[in-house]
């Protein structure tokens, strides 16, 4: 029986390391923090977007960027991203590095402002403790 336990013991541990290097390349892009409010950008690539997707609900605040409205739409990336609260003051002011944008920002009342093809398409929201956000933004081409 103590064979059987050391043989267990010791595959597990020949094992954890290859577990923490799955880990180590998570698809996820790196957050980033701004004004003290956390984001991230991405999804470009069907691993990198899956994971975004995942995310999405640990983030107040979701934004997806397409060419066009419509299942099939066309992604954009390089969206300019710029939010202000309710007084006008900018929290995040940013470009998208992929089509889906998540940001924890405090409960309160927010004015989001894309900009792709030299158009500005702008949404209003509330956002409560404990809720999500999912904005979608589409340029017609």
């Amino acid at each position: 029986m103590n064979k059987f336990l050391c043989c267990a013991l010791l595959v597990g541990l020949m094992a954890a390391p290859a577990l923490h290097a799955q880990d180590e390349q998570s698809p996820l892009p790196a957050a980033t923090t701004e004004g003290g409010v956390s984001y991230l950008s991405g999804g470009i690539g069907i691993d990198e977007s899956t994971a975004m997707k995942n995310a999405a609900s640990k983030y107040s605040l979701e934004l997806v960027f397409s060419a066009k409205a419509g299942a099939s739409a066309p992604y954009l990336a390089n969206v300019h991203v710029k939010i202000s609260d309710r007084t006008g003051k900018t929290v995040i002011d940013t470009v998208s590095q992929g089509p889906y944008f998540l940001a924890n920002l405090p409960d309160g009342n927010y004015q989001v402002e894309a900009s792709s093809k030299d158009v500005t398409k702008t949404e209003r929201t509330t956002l409560k403790k404990g809720s999500h956000q999912r904005l979608v933004f589409s340029w017609s081409e």
